[in-house]
């Protein structure tokens, strides 16, 4: 039983291996979390900014039309002017054409206001376009090397799953899965020693009578406590024959 034992050792240990190494795995694409956040974060304003600026571009060509259009209107009113008989008629023309003017005059300061926020919003939107390509740059950079990582962890880890194939291959029936069980619930830990009449694994005193049994090694026992898998080891003195 003790060769079963050892073969649950050595099983234990590919195991081990294969738990940290998916543990390192798990943690790689949280080295790029920070570098996400920014770029979601640069992005978002240039998205804003981006629509701020198209909308001004907009509101810009409204504008412009709206001032086109009085322009015309009021040369218009001129040619008019020279068609009309009465002064009445002839005084209301030109009070018309004043107030157009005057309302084109707010429309052009509107048209400067936006024409200032225009070339702001567009200096904006440039600059974080750039801080865009240039955190997204070192974020493909990252990942080029993340992915090669991952592969890497994930070459190891089937070479351990093969190794540890064969090393359950020589176990007896049911105790290789017995065994997993326990690993998976034992946080890795399935297979301890037991010393000093204690499971090392639990740290809980086990009977004289268990402590003897598992001396005879002709057997596989387990913690009544934490139902790890047991064996027994001698003390120093006792194994260096001091």
């Amino acid at each position: 039983m003790m060769e079963q034992v050892k073969i649950l050792i050595d099983l234990q240990e590919i195991m081990s291996k294969v738990r940290a190494l998916q543990e390192e795995k798990r943690k790689v694409p949280l080295e790029v979390a920070d570098l996400k956040a920014l770029f979601e974060e640069r992005e978002a304003k240039f998205l804003t900014a981006q629509q701020e600026f198209e909308q001004l571009k907009k509101d810009r060509r409204e504008k412009e039309r709206e001032i086109e259009e009085e322009r015309d209107k009021v040369e218009r009113a001129k040619a008019k002017l020279m068609s009309i008989k009465t002064n009445k008629e002839y005084y209301a023309m030109l009070k018309e054409i004043e107030q157009t003017k005057r309302t084109n005059t707010q429309r052009e300061d509107e048209l400067l206001a936006i024409l200032a926020r225009y070339e702001e919003t567009e200096k904006r939107e440039a600059e974080f376009h750039a801080e865009v390509d240039e955190v997204e740059g070192r974020y493909r950079e990252r990942m080029v090397d993340i992915e090669a990582r991952m592969g890497s962890f994930d070459k190891d880890i089937a070479v351990l799953d093969e190794k540890k194939a064969e090393v359950a291959k020589r176990l007896e029936k049911g105790l290789a899965r017995r065994f997993e069980m326990i690993f998976d619930r034992r946080d890795g830990v399935a297979v301890v020693p037991a010393r000093n009449q204690s499971c090392t694994g639990c740290h809980m005193h086990v009977s004289p009578q268990l402590f003897n049994l598992l001396q005879r090694e002709d057997r596989i026992y387990a913690c009544p406590n934490c139902n790890r898998i047991l064996y027994y080891e001698a003390p120093v003195e006792e194994a260096t024959g001091k």
